[in-house]
């Protein structure tokens, strides 16, 4: 199995996980969508976080070969 398949099967298992905590939580609604908004914000930020930091390796490496 290669890394893109394993950090693949890794995040649909913590998206399943949560999703379950969230079905199973005795919270309300309202209460309950603003944490599953919460939580993507965060999550969107973490990604573009990640993004840019691969395109500042990225055009490093592509400085050093020029």
């Amino acid at each position: 199995m290669n890394k893109g398949h394993t950090l693949l099967a890794f995040i649909a298992g913590a998206v399943a996980g949560v999703a379950a905590v969230l079905l199973m939580a005795p919270d309300s609604g309202e209460n309950t969508r603003e944490k599953i908004r919460q939580k993507a914000v965060g999550a969107a930020d973490k990604a573009r976080e990640k993004i840019l930091e691969g395109l500042d390796a990225v055009e490093s490496v592509l400085e050093e070969n020029d």
